[in-house]
């Protein structure tokens, strides 16, 4: 099983099928473990250090912020909480203050194609998000930041739907092949396309999420560093957590 996923991964990897505007890809598989309550951040810390991959904090401690968007029917949120196969996700991203001036935002396009994913990323115009923040003011961002013309078209068809905040943890291992990240101090902030105001407390979320990542040719050595993890690996979106958290869709 495992070599035809591999295999399956590899072919999804060479097609030119979804990359209509970058024919580079970054394909990789991110392994996602939800951490049991009880867990100290400490503990998980010595958890991964002490993989048998030998894994060493890099970078440094950030927040991240995100605004995600979709369609008016939620298109992107169902796709994910159905699972189907090709699906994506739009968002913006910093790190830092979540309000206030925002500099260096970058737009995300996050791509799920059968068991692997990729992301495109493009730099925007800085802009401020505050109580005036709305659609028309961020749509007019996508137009000042030399956008793909398809990508921009995209913009078009999706609004603000959820900001959310995190504090993320880096670690890398030996062979510099594997990526584990730590996020934690999850809050949901509520967003429309019309009308904000944030002055209203986020909803947070005592959620530690550990995520694996890694390249396509890596996967024979994830099961061994994955096991020695006692977090039950799962599907786990922050969107789809999000959404659920902030909205009351039928079931």
């Amino acid at each position: 099983m495992k070599n035809s996923l591999i295999d399956q991964a590899k072919e999804i990897a060479n097609s030119d099928e979804l990359h209509f505007v970058d024919e580079k890809n970054n394909y990789r598989f991110e392994r996602k473990f939800t951490v049991p309550d009880g867990f100290s951040l400490n503990t998980i810390e010595q958890y991964i250090k002490r993989n048998k991959a030998l894994f060493r904090e890099v970078f440094h401690l950030r927040q991240v912020n995100n605004i995600y968007f979709d369609t008016a029917a939620y298109n992107d949120y169902f796709d994910n909480v159905l699972g189907v196969s090709d699906r994506k996700k739009v968002r913006i991203r910093w790190y830092g203050d979540t309000f206030g001036e925002i500099k260096e935002p970058v737009l995300e396009i996050k791509i799920k194609k059968g068991i692997v994913g990729d992301k495109w990323s493009y730099k925007l115009k800085s802009f401020v998000l505050d109580n005036d923040f709305d659609n028309t003011k961020i749509q007019n961002i996508f137009k000042a930041s030399n956008l793909p013309l398809t990508i921009l078209e995209s913009t078009r068809m999706v609004t603000p739907t959820l900001l959310n905040s995190y504090f993320r943890r880096y670690f890398m291992s030996a062979d510099n092949k594997f990526r584990v990240t730590l996020d934690y101090k999850l809050l949901y902030h509520k967003i429309d396309k019309r009308f904000n105001n944030f002055n209203f407390a986020p909803t947070s979320d005592e959620n530690k999420i550990v995520e694996l990542k890694y390249g396509l040719l890596d996967d024979d050595k994830s099961y061994a560093i994955s096991t020695q993890f006692p977090f039950r690996l799962n599907k786990n979106s922050k969107y789809v957590n999000g959404i659920n958290t902030l909205k009351q869709f039928p079931q």
